[in-house]
Order: structure tokens, then C-alpha cells, then sequence
């Protein structure tokens, strides 16, 4: 796993990250006209959602010695193309603080790509968020105590959009609640079915069901006190645009109903008991499908007041976790307690 630390304009974070990639062998992968045409179309929607993507693409594309378009074109049609990932996430509350949990689960031989980057743009909330490609983020946690984590649902519902890369990138660098976020993904075009796990510090936590023409906002429940998501929409406004629910290869039926069961049994999860869930292989949350060449790349768990977080870099039942504290560093250093 990378574990770059960016600082600067979004144009200066990308050249910088690019020119290193670039330096230690890294080649820009082809990128298909199909994806090429893909990107075109949707560069006007993230011109309007998140300019500043874009220069952070342009200053990538120079330190690859590539074109923009090769760039945002590759990025942005990943989900609409290939296999999805496949996920587990829960945030819970324990009456004093709030945790979440989060296991990517992909192609094992992505592995090799993930990357856990200490992202610190001007003028915007510094982060420590996690991807398997190069600018975009699949989960992460800023400064202001937000976290935000996505699990795809596979569907037929594509179209010409932005993906989730861009959505956590905006939430992480501009919403400070749950509020916040939910609202930022309620002006986002999206191409692809996704759930978007949210928590802040104060205990608010929500999954939001996201489709291309579609949103519904799941919360927890009065007797509940976390919140899960897999890879399926649970919602019956949803549930009608998912498909291959039957064909529950990943066993995302089996891993949410583990996980809810662990939750509701135990009221007082730490971070240590959080790590548990995260590891179990039997109930599949863990996952080693050896037949698909599928698994858990790696495992994170935040903890939202403090800021904490620990990671497991491959199969949490098989690795340690140990503490990443570049966020809690950059914070001091920026001379705010925490």
C-alpha cells in the first residue's frame, strides 16, 4: 500500500503525486475509446459538481506525461465498465464515542494499487482517505471528524455521470456533518449505483442509497444505536433498482445480517471489538472467495472524537492493524486540540 502525503493547490497535489508515481516506473494504463467517449460526456457534470478535480487531473496528466482526457476518462468510468468492488461498512455509537469499520473488499491482484494518502489541499479539510486509483477515494475521515465510506449495488442503472471517486472526495474536503454530505450528494450526478455510509463525531450517522435518478436516506432506527451497509439497497424505495439480488455471490445478505447481529448483541463496541467484526472469515465479512480471485484488500477502522485510525493493510484476519496518525499530526501541527 502507497501512503503518499499531498499538499498544496489541487493542480500541485496532482503533479506532485503523479511525477512521483511516474519516476518509480509507473505507466499510465490505455485507456479505451469507449471510457475515452465515456469521459468526454461527463466532463461538463464534473466541470459544474468539482472543478477542482479537474486541476488536480490536469497537474496528474503532466506528471504522467499524459493528456487530461486519458486521465479523467480512465477515472471516471471505473464502476460503469468493470467488475465492482465488493463491501462491508458499519458505524456505530457506544455512548461515548463514535466508530466505524469499513473492509474493501476487491480482485485481489488490485491489491498492489491501494493506496492510503494524507490529503491536505489549501483552503479546504485536510483527510486521511483510502483508493485503489490514483486521485479518487473509496472511504476516509477529515479533520472535522467526518467519515464517509461507499459500497457499490450492482444494477443496470448507468448512464453518463460522475462516479463515487469524485462524491467522498467533496465530502471529505467540504462537509463537517453528516448534513453536510447528504446534501453535497443530493446535487451529485451519479452514474452508478452506490451506498454512501456517513458518521460525525456528534453520533449523526446515515446511509444514503444512491442511484443515477434516485436517493433515499437511510437512518438508524429509535432502538439502534449503528448503522450498516453491504453491497445491496435495503430500502423499498430502492430495492427495485438493484439487480442480481438472488445471485448474492459476495454473500452481501449474509454479511449484513452478521454484522447486525454483532451490533445489536453488543451496545458497547470499542475499537478493538469493532477490529473483531472486520476479521471475522466464517460470516464472510471478512472476505477470501479464492474461487473468484476475490477478497479483502484491507480493513480501517476510524474513531470520529479522537481521530484515530487504524489499518490493516490485507486480509484483517490475517494482518495487524496498526495506527495511522498522520491526521492526528497534521491537526497538531496546525495547532488545534483534539
Amino acid at each position: 500500500m502507497y501512503h503518499p502525503r499531498l499538499r498544496g493547490t489541487h493542480y500541485e497535489m496532482g503533479k506532485h503525486y503523479g511525477s512521483i508515481l511516474y519516476k518509480n516506473g509507473f505507466r499510465f494504463p490505455k485507456v479505451s475509446e469507449e471510457k475515452l467517449i465515456f469521459g468526454r460526456q461527463s466532463h461538463g457534470l464534473l466541470k459544474d459538481f468539482y472543478p477542482e478535480l479537474i486541476e488536480e487531473m490536469k497537474g496528474f496528466a503532466e506528471g504522467c506525461y499524459v493528456t487530461y482526457e486519458e486521465v479523467s476518462s480512465f477515472i471516471l468510468s471505473i464502476g460503469v465498465f468493470e467488475p465492482e468492488a465488493q463491501c462491508s461498512i458499519f458505524a456505530c455509537y457506544n455512548g461515548s464515542e463514535v466508530i466505524m469499520g469499513r473492509n474493501y473488499d476487491l480482485i485481489l491482484d488490485m491489491k498492489k494499487y491501494t493506496e492510503s494518502s494524507l490529503v491536505c489541499p489549501n483552503e479546504k479539510y485536510s483527510y486521511v482517505g483510502h483508493s485503489d486509483v490514483f486521485l479518487g477515494k473509496v472511504d476516509g475521515m477529515n479533520e472535522q471528524g467526518l467519515a464517509v465510506a461507499i459500497t457499490l449495488v450492482q444494477s443496470e442503472y448507468k448512464e453518463v455521470g460522475l462516479n463515487f471517486y469524485v462524491a467522498v472526495r467533496k465530502i471529505l474536503e467540504n462537509a463537517s456533518t453528516v448534513e453536510e454530505a447528504i446534501h453535497i450528494i443530493s446535487e451529485f450526478p451519479s452514474s452508478i449505483c452506490n451506498n454512501y455510509l456517513l458518521a460525525d463525531g456528534s453520533g449523526n450517522m446515515a446511509v444514503v442509497e444512491k442511484a443515477p435518478h434516485n436517493m433515499f436516506v437511510r437512518r438508524p432506527r429509535e432502538d439502534e444505536n449503528f448503522i450498516i451497509c453491504t453491497n445491496h439497497f435495503v430500502s423499498k424505495e430502492m430495492i427495485g433498482l438493484q439487480q442480481n439480488v438472488n445471485n448474492d455471490w459476495s454473500k452481501s445478505q449474509n454479511r449484513y445480517i452478521y454484522m447486525e447481529e454483532q451490533l445489536r448483541k453488543n451496545a458497547q463496541l470499542n475499537r478493538e471489538s469493532v477490529q473483531g467484526i472486520l476479521s471475522n472469515s466464517k460470516e464472510h465479512v471478512c472476505l477470501n472467495l479464492k474461487k473468484y480471485n476475490f477478497g479483502t484488500l484491507y480493513s480501517v477502522v476510524y474513531e470520529l472524537n479522537s481521530l484515530r485510525i487504524h489499518r490493516a493493510e490485507g486480509q484483517p484476519n490475517r494482518c495487524k492493524y496498526k495506527e495511522d496518525r498522520r491526521l492526528v499530526e497534521e491537526i497538531h501541527k496546525k495547532g488545534r486540540g483534539i
